[in-house]
């Protein structure tokens, strides 16, 4: 099986390219992993986790990176088949539509100029201004929807929004492409605690249906847990550990891994039932394709819908205006036992 990522004695350093073994913040980087793998990397602030995943998606080789980016300085790395110490051209035009990346503070770097709607389409109209307005409009409302956000926020603008909105906006935002690899740095920072399920629901799915390969960071082994039981465990970086979480932690000689062990035991269980049926059927729609063919009248029925709750949303007070058929579907259900 080819790896979908694949690093060998691969060293990361922060500063001037010069390859100074004092720049580096990880080193000697020997990690695969498989098509519709979902890995955890887990460790401490300050062990090399972030840097790691932001080499991961590539985002430092694209246009307009921040000097600050970390680079590559050994070693070599491999995501979705592109060379990320010495990329192609070819290369860096697949990067964006194959890896998809949100960083934590991702929520802060949407364009203010852009509605939020604009925002979740700009990694597709950026490369293709002739793009189906619709098809991304209706796209852009199922993200919405699937990461538990109202349709009506698409009309607005980042600065409106709450500061968990605009993560989960970004979340949507990494989705659009439908990546074939996705990169998730601390994916319930800043994210309210009800929304939470949601995301983790969401990635689960489109790990399962579409067979999309998940790197997630974390310092928080219970947020890894939720998803996945492979990690890989950053310290002082170097990676000290990767497997099954508890082949890990079974005989822990690593005082990090001994830390690790005794914290788990005090994580709380992931919660149960906080997920509605609506963002189940959303986050049901999106991993069946977002750009699949669909009948007028299914297209038809989805924009009805977006458009009743957007008005739901702004004005609370049109909900009594459901049909008779609905109310009385409604108090049905609440008077039968």
């Amino acid at each position: 099986m080819e790896h979908v990522i694949s690093a060998v004695d691969c060293s990361v350093s922060h500063g001037p390219k010069v390859g100074n073994a004092d720049a580096r913040v990880i080193s000697g980087v020997n990690l695969t992993v498989n098509p519709g793998e979902i890995v955890g990397i887990v460790g401490a602030t300050g062990s090399g986790k972030t840097s790691l995943g932001r080499v991961l998606s590539g985002r430092g080789l694209l246009k307009g990176a921040s000097r600050d980016w970390p680079w590559i300085s050994g070693g070599s790395l491999t995501v979705a088949d592109i060379d990320m110490r010495h990329p192609t051209k070819n290369d860096l035009l697949r990067l964006p539509l194959s890896i998809g990346y949100l960083a934590p503070d991702s929520g802060e770097l949407l364009r203010n100029d852009l509605t939020v709607g604009e925002n979740v389409v700009e990694p597709i109209l950026s490369r293709d201004r002739d793009f189906d307005r619709k098809a991304l409009g209706r796209a852009a409302a199922l993200l919405l929807d699937a990461v538990d956000l109202e349709i009506g926020l698409l009309n607005k603008f980042p600065f409106e929004c709450s500061r968990g909105q605009r993560q989960r906006i970004a979340f949507a935002q990494a989705l659009i492409v439908e990546p074939k690899v996705l990169i998730v740095d601390e994916p319930a920072q800043g994210v309210d605690v009800l929304a939470r399920p949601a995301l983790f629901d969401l990635l689960e799915r489109l790990n399962q249906t579409r067979g999309m390969t998940l790197v997630v960071i974390s310092n928080d082994l219970a947020a890894i847990e939720r998803l996945t039981s492979t990690v890989v465990v950053c310290n002082h970086g170097r990676i000290i550990a990767h497997g099954e979480i508890d082949d890990v932690l079974a005989d822990p000689q690593d005082h990090y891994l001994l830390r690790m062990k005794e914290a788990r035991e005090f994580a709380s269980a992931p919660l149960a039932g906080l997920i509605d049926q609506e963002q189940v059927a959303a986050a049901e729609r999106v991993v069946d394709g977002l750009f699949g063919d669909i009948s007028d009248e299914e297209a038809a029925e989805i924009a009805a819908e977006a458009e009743r709750r957007r008005l739901i949303a702004e004005r609370p007070e049109f909900a009594r205006f459901e049909t008779g058929e609905q109310h009385s579907e409604t108090k049905d259900e609440q008077e039968s036992p």
